[in-house]
């Protein structure tokens, strides 16, 4: 991703930091859905679990740094 999306920006906002650096610390031991499920109850930031699966699984499965 070269330029976050709204959206994404708008979670960091209401994660005040790095979205990256959220879901790092939570898989593969959490399911996309529960990491969209905490970002909601933390941000009020309604996302889908497969908006965030598309952000960051690639990179996961790749070993990319975030």
């Amino acid at each position: 991703m070269t330029q976050p999306s709204p959206l994404y920006r708008l979670i960091e906002a209401g994660l005040q930091g790095s979205l990256a650096d959220f879901v790092a610390k939570r898989r593969p031991a959490r399911s996309w859905r529960d990491i969209a499920d905490e970002i909601r109850e933390l941000t009020s930031v309604r996302v889908h679990d497969e908006t965030v699966r598309l952000w960051f699984a690639e990179r996961e499965q790749t070993g990319s740094a975030v």
